[in-house]
């Protein structure tokens, strides 16, 4: 071999070569993208015409998922029975954790743009972004997929998805440039995607609001549509007409973990001369509000005029209803019996004093508001003050003083609280004092000193953590400031029952703000979910209890074996229906008793309750025994003859009936039928029954043409010693009878009684009455009192709630738009008291007179409040006047 032959060079490695091509493969295909994305691109907004119904922008698809999902409230909405078929969904979603991945979060979040143009057509693009070049191989990759209803379609060079719906509609999916275009009118899609020289325009609007997650704007028609076709306050419809759009209504939301802020801003104008003056005026900063205690628990401040204006523009909307008659006539008493009684018109008398800030709170703990009136001309007033108390028709009584302070009481005459009451102030005899160059005025002296010490100590509602969390420190001008926790109030905008008031009260403690400048309105709401207990919609919840031809389902709900295998019972017509709760599923006894007459369900008590059995009864006397699925016992039904003078009860393995003719008889579960005790009046309530010290009494109301007797007899149907006595008056109802450890002895037994005009007694097993009784409470009784194993409750027929203790003393608060008749339903669970009247309206309060978180609820007559489930959770179920079944439970406590 040739020592100087070369040897061959040896081959590079094409690896580094490799690797480097794939690196650039890698950068520049998503930067080829991103520059690609940009070529042609489309802003949303501007393939929408101008004329729609709703415009909505989404700024983010991805970051408003990500803010829904992670939402406090959520799965209380999604219990609402409307939602419950999204829960899966959005559970998916949550648990997927897609929304925390940023790549996705990159290519999906992008602009969402929709509308509802007229003739109910609907336009929608996303804006695919950086991912727009990936629309054209589209077609391509969704021939591939079987999808149900999708095909699609190729017509003049143009291609497009089609997506038929079950009801015969059609959606149109196709592309245009950089977007993804969705519309149900295939002339609205193609005015999109033919469209090549559309580009930069200005869209439907420009929104005001920022930092958003979704925001829409709705043209006048719409808006005035939307309200018409829900339960809208009537005074609100009525405002609404007199009142002038001049451009886009535009809403806007943004979710937070545990926050929802809304904003409403709308151009407003108006041909009433009244109106106009209140629109007109800018709103200013109320320096009111820095008097307002910290612990307020609700408050409503006005600052869009003084009293006047603000009369006039209530006038105005109210003119021609019942109300606005009632206003009108009340002003014009109240001005002729000022003038008469006083010597001053009521403009000399409250609005030449007056300024034009006004505010009402509730205090923690303290069932009587306060009242806040600034004073413009303060020696006006005082002028005005000693003139009214220097006649004999109004008077001032100066013997209170607290804690070294003095306060004055007055007794408004009738004519001025009148006019007062129709302003939703109902102060008879308030005290008041004067601080700051306000009048506070209350009916409580406690309260109205408490709201004085804190305004002292700058103990003030702007300090507040929830005041600023809710405010975000604005402080700025306001004709108008709602603020208030459901524990004590209802505002007027969730007392409907649909959808919407249902999800936002869900949300314990609210703020709205209403402002004006240059006839703009501004309105702010910011709400946070409940903290602390209430309750929540069972998911599957309202169910339809109505069936063609069947009759209406009755108002009172009775539940039997709460556990494993609970049920609810209610009547509809002459059917009983028996209604599985934790799978929906309903058993019917069809066709029980005679026609037209009123049928019954109730409980057989039982020495094992989780039989199920339930007595049903028809006021003809016709007895059945069935369980929890209708389904008869051996020997039912019977026909016992016997008319009803009264509703059946039950006690002790039987049932109680009580006849026209005085008498009442007993039915066992052998179809045994026996005359227990004879009266010389007809029952026109069942008897009462209390199991005490081994022994039970039983209270009987003999209702007589003038008065009648009350009765308290033993087990076997003999009259207790002293007994029985003649009653105080006519009344509804059986005596309560209850145990109680009355002050400085063991436990005792008691009856207590309230005839229809008010005069309750609390007597002893010896007839005797407690001292302190009897009481005489203000107003018409229709029901008979309830224990809370301490004191007694009472509702009175227009809405008084009164609290009585063993001594004989009475607390006493007014329930807004209540009214209670014999149909009403009163009852104590777990230290709560829940109330029914005429209305569709369950009411719940604590035992300090506050409002429990969620309540009223939309149910009326008698509901079931317990553990239905059997899982240590407790439930209330009711039956609304829309003849569905509702229920909630009762959430555990939470803490932030």
């Amino acid at each position: 071999m040739d020592n100087n032959q070369a040897l061959p060079k040896k081959k590079k490695s094409l690896v580094p070569k490799i690797i480097i091509i794939i690196l650039c493969v890698i950068i520049a295909l998503p930067i080829l993208m991103v520059g690609l994305s940009f070529i042609g691109r489309v802003a949303p907004d501007s393939v929408f015409p101008e004329e729609f119904y709703l415009y909505v922008s989404v700024p983010d698809t991805m970051r408003l998922v990500k803010n829904v999902v992670r939402h406090e409230a959520l799965p209380d909405i999604m219990a609402l029975s409307e939602l419950a078929p999204l829960i899966s969904v959005f559970n998916q979603i949550r648990n997927s954790g897609v929304t925390e991945n940023r790549l996705v979060r990159m290519l999906a979040g992008q602009r969402l743009k929709a509308a509802i143009l007229p003739e109910e057509r609907m336009l929608a693009v996303w804006d695919t972004g950086i991912l727009s070049p990936l629309l054209r191989v589209l077609p391509t990759v969704a021939k591939r997929l079987n999808v149900p209803g999708l095909s699609y379609v190729q017509e003049r060079g143009r291609s497009r998805f089609e997506f038929r719906l079950d009801d015969g509609g059609v959606f149109f999916i196709g592309n245009h440039r950089n977007l993804l275009v969705f519309s149900n009118s295939l002339a609205v899609f193609e005015s999109v995607v033919n469209d090549a020289t559309r580009s930069g325009g200005a869209g439907p609007g420009t929104f005001h609001s920022r930092n958003y997650d979704i925001a829409l704007l709705l043209s006048p028609h719409a808006l005035l549509n939307i309200l018409e076709s829900g339960e809208t306050d009537p005074q609100m419809l009525s405002a609404l007409s007199l009142l002038e759009f001049s451009g886009k209504v535009e809403v806007s939301l943004s979710v937070m973990p545990n926050q929802l802020n809304l904003n409403l801003l709308a151009p407003l104008g108006t041909g009433n001369d009244d109106l106009r003056r209140i629109i007109e005026r800018n709103s200013r900063v109320a320096p009111l509000l820095s008097i307002v205690p910290w612990d307020a628990q609700y408050m409503t401040l006005l600052a869009a005029g003084n009293l006047q204006e603000l009369l006039d523009g209530v006038s105005a909307i109210s003119h021609g209803t019942p109300a606005g008659v009632e206003l009108e006539t009340t002003m014009r008493r109240a001005n002729s019996a000022a003038r008469m009684t006083l010597r001053m018109s009521l403009d000399e008398l409250l609005f030449s004093w007056t300024g034009s800030q006004f505010a009402v709170y509730g205090l923690e703990g303290r069932p009587h508001p306060v009242f806040a009136v600034e004073i413009a001309d303060e020696a006006k007033r005082r002028e005005v003050f000693d003139r009214a108390f220097r006649t004999v028709f109004l008077s001032e009584n100066i013997r209170l003083n607290l804690d070294g302070n003095r306060i004055p009481r007055i007794q408004v005459p009738g004519f001025l609280n009148a006019l007062l009451s129709l302003l939703g102030a109902d102060i008879p005899s308030p005290f008041y004092a004067v601080h700051n160059n306000y009048l506070l005025i209350s009916e409580s002296a406690e309260s109205l000193l408490a709201a004085i010490n804190a305004i002292r100590r700058n103990e003030v509602l702007p300090r507040q953590e929830l005041w600023r969390t809710l405010s975000q420190d604005r402080t700025g001008p306001s004709s108008i400031i709602l603020f208030y926790s459901l524990d004590r109030s209802l505002p007027f905008f969730l007392r409907g029952n649909n959808e919407m008031t249902a999800i936002l009260r869900l949300y314990r403690q609210g703020l709205v703000r209403v402002s004006l400048e240059n006839s703009v309105l501004n309105l702010t709401l910011s709400i946070i979910p409940g903290v602390g207990g209430g309750i929540v919609p069972v998911p599957g919840y309202p169910i339809d209890l109505t069936s063609p031809g069947r009759g209406t389902p009755g108002n009172r709900l009775l539940a039997v074996s709460p556990g494993r295998n609970p049920r609810l019972l209610v009547t509809r017509g002459r059917d009983v229906l028996s209604i599985n709760p934790l799978d929906r599923s309903i058993r019917e006894l069809r066709d029980f008793g005679s026609p037209h007459a009123t049928l019954y369900t109730i409980p057989k008590t039982l020495r094992h309750p989780a039989a199920g059995e339930v007595w049903v009864v028809d006021s003809f006397g016709h007895v059945n025994l069935v369980n929890r699925d209708m389904e008869s016992a051996h020997g039912f039904p019977i026909s016992t003859g016997i008319r009803l003078s009264a509703a059946p009860e039950a006690w002790g393995e039987k049932l109680f009936l009580s006849s026209e003719d005085g008498s009442v008889y007993t039915v066992d579960n052998r179809a045994t039928v026996s005359l227990w005790k004879s009266f010389s009046s007809a029952l026109r309530s069942p008897p009462s029954f209390l199991n005490f010290n081994n022994r039970t009494f039983v209270g009987i109301y003999p209702k007589d043409i003038i008065f009648g007797e009350i009765f308290i007899l033993d087990g076997t149907g003999n009259p207790l010693p002293n007994w029985p006595i003649h009653a105080p008056g006519i009344a509804f109802g059986s005596p309560l009878l209850f145990s109680a450890r009355y002050p400085g002895t063991q436990a005792r037994f008691f009856a207590a009684f309230i005839t229809q005009a008010g005069v309750l007694t609390v007597y002893t097993e010896a007839a005797e009455k407690l001292p302190g009784f009897p009481l005489e409470l203000d107003g018409v009784f229709f029901l008979q009192p309830v224990f809370d194993g301490e004191n007694l409750w009472i509702i009175e027929s227009e809405g008084t709630l009164y609290h009585i203790t063993l001594n004989g003393e009475v607390f006493s608060q007014k329930v807004p738009r209540l009214s209670v008749r014999e149909e009403g339903y009163i009852m104590v669970s777990d230290n709560e008291l829940f109330f029914t009247g005429a209305g569709n309206a369950l009411h719940g309060y604590s035992l300090h007179f506050n409002s429990l978180y969620g309540f009223p609820l939309p149910v009326w007559g008698r509901p079931v409040i317990g553990d239905i489930f059997g899982s240590r959770e407790r439930e209330v179920a009711g039956v609304g006047m829309d003849n569905r079944l509702y229920m909630w439970q009762f959430r555990q406590e939470r803490r932030r």
